[in-house]
């Protein structure tokens, strides 16, 4: 399965890349000396026009096309219809007010001067307020009127030609004041008039898209000149000057549209190899990276979960790497490959994994990523030491403030390095695209997206992170209160073994925000018959005193079975629940055992009813708990301990664990066990206040006590 999870990975990479043969020469820059050997054209080609170029001769036929616009005739017949059905009405009621004084020639006057007006501004036409504030300031500015909707043959028009309803109010009263000599009658019919007067000039947006459209292919790609084959196009060592680098440019161009183009078999034969070439690259690119988790990252490797989220991690970068590309040559050229957040993928693997694995996965990312940006060395070489920047410096992402500085830092080098890289190719600050600076802020914003990504990765994949483990070690956590409440014995107890554990874990280089959550929650179980543990007794009263051995043993091994249903049942995750499981291993309840035998010594025991489930520690964590908790509760047993019993008690413990056969299954060395018990014998002689002994100064004493216990530990009577 696993085998299988990359190979399908190979392949949705391979199905990313571009179907075409690569120009082989795609390192070239203007300004900089050709490196590779001369170069001949290998046929007859076009220069073709820059895209910058061929952007602003799109943008000026967009800002010079003439859109289409049309009139409604209907608009005019439906106006004087209105006006002759309504004006007998208006007409009939003004005659019969006194105050106006009529003919019966007026009414034939006012109809013919309305109909005539109407036909006047409706055969020059009105359109929307809107319309006409689309070409303010816009003199020269022209538009093409239909002549009706299914004619394409159109009139050019300037903008000012039509009216708007205001300015056809205004002619109206005008005209009405100039040939209608009776004062009283020009309210009256000027209101009917502009009482309703709708656009009936339109935007044809179809018609107007269609000819942009075509406006905009008929642009020519090419320059207009043609570079023949066999002609020189550069030498080794020249100088790629701008007339050059349009050259160059333009044959790369040809060379993939050529093979694309290219129908024949040979062609579909090529365009395969092509794909065959990409499958191998990606292939040896996996199998190496394979092959550095089965060697150094094992767990990673066997977990099928692990395996599929970095891979897919992978894929989708890479997949959104396609898209800028897509969106760049379709729509918006001018955008910069710079916006990629690549340091987005070792924050999230390092959260995960680790810096060592999030470091490879980035070189492998790094490395197919360069098969499909079009960009030189210097592009993936910035990203390269971005990454390695986030790698370092990104020491814990569980805090906001520390995830805003992580983001500075690599916004600061790629700042830096962008502009060292720039001044090698310009020698010039006036030349440098200072425009990329902008987008490498958009950059360190996409950043930072990768703080609320690593929550939704853990829900999906079941991961844990730091962000996760500073949530779990909040005291304020209703489980470890609810421990503070019924066992406060044990919750203190938790409380000095986790110190212990963060100690010991930070000393070798182990995961100590891990182990110190983990020695929190390794004995919720005891919450379940507190009483039973000699940390929670109270009184003298010990109720092991009135129980058979085994069964003390029995109850005293199931504060681990019990402490794994609650944390599952409360929903703490997996590898905080494995702390609770493997802190006793497989080790016996020994009191019990002894004292069994004691009581039995002719019976043969079933040495099963006394020893604790396991399984034994699997990593450093659990094996650092482990030794933490023997010690911290052995520790109780000293009553004024010395420098000396503490050294032999951290010695005792973690040797006997290790007879124990506790430990073969974490990859502890014995270096890294050497560092623990030095820790611990510290924290310990802390914890009780161990002062050293001074030497003798000028024959005075000076010794310190050797040992100082703050208090007296009251002597249990129990068995235990």
């Amino acid at each position: 399965m696993r085998y299988l999870i990359v190979l399908l990975a190979i392949i949705a990479i391979v199905s990313l890349f571009p179907k075409t043969t690569k120009f082989k020469y795609s390192d070239y820059e203007v300004e900089r000396p050709w490196k590779y050997e001369n170069l001949y054209a290998p046929f007859d080609f076009s220069i073709k026009k820059m895209p910058d170029s061929l952007d602003a001769e799109r943008k000026r036929i967009k800002r010079d096309f003439a859109p289409f616009y049309q009139r409604n005739d209907e608009v005019q017949y439906e106006v004087t219809e209105r006006f002759l059905s309504n004006f007998n009405d208006f007409y009939a009621e003004r005659k019969r007010d006194t105050a106006y004084t009529t003919q019966p020639s007026d009414s034939l006057r006012y109809t013919d001067l309305a109909l005539l007006l109407i036909d006047t501004i409706y055969q020059k036409g009105i359109w929307e307020v809107e319309e006409k504030k689309k070409f303010n300031g816009l003199s020269k500015k022209r538009i093409r009127l239909l002549q009706s909707e299914q004619s394409a043959k159109s009139s050019r028009r300037r903008p000012d030609d039509f009216f708007t309803f205001s300015s056809a109010s205004k002619l109206i009263k005008e005209l009405v004041n100039v040939n209608v000599k009776v004062d009283t009658s020009i309210s009256f019919l000027t209101e009917m008039l502009c009482q309703h007067l709708p656009p009936n000039v339109s935007y044809n947006a179809e018609k107007s898209k269609e000819y942009e459209d075509e406006e905009l292919k008929s642009i020519s790609l090419n320059k207009g000149d043609k570079i023949q084959e066999g002609e020189i196009i550069i030498a080794q060592g020249a100088l790629v000057n701008p007339e050059r680098y349009q050259v160059l440019w333009s044959l790369e161009q040809e060379y993939g549209s050529r093979n694309q183009q290219d129908n024949s078999h040979l062609g579909i034969l090529s365009r395969y190899l092509t794909d065959i070439g990409y499958f191998i690259l990606v292939g040896i690119a996996l199998f190496v990276f394979v092959l550095f988790m089965r060697t150094f990252e094992k767990d990673t490797f066997n977990s099928i979960r692990k395996l599929s989220f970095i891979l897919l991690s992978i894929v989708l970068f890479l997949y959104v790497v396609k898209m800028l590309i897509n969106v760049k040559e379709a729509s918006i050229p001018t955008i910069s490959f710079y916006v990629l957040p690549f340091c987005t993928i070792p924050i999230i693997i390092k959260n995960f994994f680790g810096s060592r694995m999030a470091l490879y996965t980035y070189l492998i990312l790094i490395l197919l990523a360069g098969f499909m940006v079009p960009t030189s060395y210097d592009f993936l070489f910035l990203h390269l030491l971005a990454g390695l920047v986030a790698i370092i410096v990104n020491v814990r992402t569980s805090y906001w403030s520390q995830f805003f500085i992580t983001t500075a830092y690599i916004f600061l080098t790629y700042c830096i390095g962008y502009l060292g890289v720039s001044l090698i190719q310009e020698a010039n600050l006036a030349d440098i695209n200072w425009g990329t600076y902008a987008w490498l802020g958009v950059n360190a914003f996409f950043t930072l997206l990768a703080y609320p990504l690593i929550p939704v990765f853990e829900k999906i994949f079941g991961f844990v992170s730091d962000i996760t483990l500073v949530e779990l070690g909040d005291m304020n956590r209703p489980l470890l209160k609810k421990l503070s409440k019924k066992a406060p014995g044990t919750f203190w107890h938790s409380l000095q073994v986790s110190s212990l554990a963060e100690a010991a874990a930070a000393e070798i280089g182990a995961n100590a925000l891990l182990a110190k959550v983990g020695a929190l929650y390794h004995d919720i179980g005891k919450m379940q018959r507190p009483i039973y543990f000699i940390e929670n007794q109270k009184t003298a009263i010990n109720p092991h005193d009135d129980l058979p051995y085994k069964e003390s043993a029995r109850i005293i091994i199931e504060h681990v079975t019990y402490g794994i249903e609650l944390a599952k049942k409360e929903g703490l995750p997996n590898i905080i629940i494995d702390f609770i499981r493997t802190h006793h291993g497989n080790t016996r309840t020994e009191y019990f055992y002894q004292k069994y035998l004691q009581a039995n010594p002719d019976e043969e025991v079933d040495q099963s009813k006394f020893r604790y489930p396991g399984p034994i520690p699997y990593s450093k964590e659990t094996a650092i708990v482990m030794m933490a908790d023997s010690l911290e509760a052995a520790s109780k047993s000293l009553k004024t301990p010395s420098e000396e019993d503490i050294n032999n008690l951290v010695e005792n413990i973690i040797d006997g664990k290790m007879k124990q056969h506790q430990f073969i299954n974490c990859d502890l060395s014995f270096k890294d066990i050497t560092a623990i018990k030095k820790v611990l014998k510290k924290q310990l002689k802390s914890l009780y206040h161990i002062r050293i002994s001074y030497p003798e100064i000028g024959g005075h004493k000076t010794t310190q006590p050797a040992a100082m216990l703050t208090r007296e530990l009251p002597k249990p009577k129990s068995k235990k």
